[in-house]
């Protein structure tokens, strides 16, 4: 039996690391529509081992169901709150990103077009 102190600062700590899930996940955001699968890859290990975090090394193996909610209201409150205010930051970060792969990849795809073109050729 624990008490409702630990109860409540470990049930608060889980909705602390939701938050951090929270901001991972809202700057992951912007590659969905496009990459869905790769921000899914990024974000799902990082949840897992938040789980894990919260669970084995907060609760010390007292796994309950709380907990894990906890995590998820903390994640939602980030989105509900800051998040919607850091959106456009997060988009104009993937958004420079993305042209600074388009720049070193562009010229390398059009070789790779004439070369493709010249052995259709041959």
């Amino acid at each position: 039996m624990i008490t409702p102190k630990v109860a409540f600062l470990r049930f608060l700590t889980a909705v602390l690391v939701g938050l951090g899930l929270g901001l991972y996940y809202g700057f992951l955001r912007p590659l969905r529509p496009k990459h869905t699968q790769l921000s899914d890859i990024l974000f799902l290990p990082v949840a897992g081992w938040a789980w894990l975090y919260v669970s084995f090394a907060v609760c010390q193996g007292d796994l309950r169901l709380i907990y894990s909610i906890g995590l998820v209201c903390g994640a939602f409150l980030w989105e509900m709150t800051i998040g919607h205010l850091l959106r456009p930051v997060f988009r104009g970060f993937w958004g420079v990103i993305r042209k600074i792969f388009t720049f070193f990849i562009t010229p390398w795809a059009y070789i790779a077009k004439k070369v493709v073109n010249l052995l259709k050729f041959l």
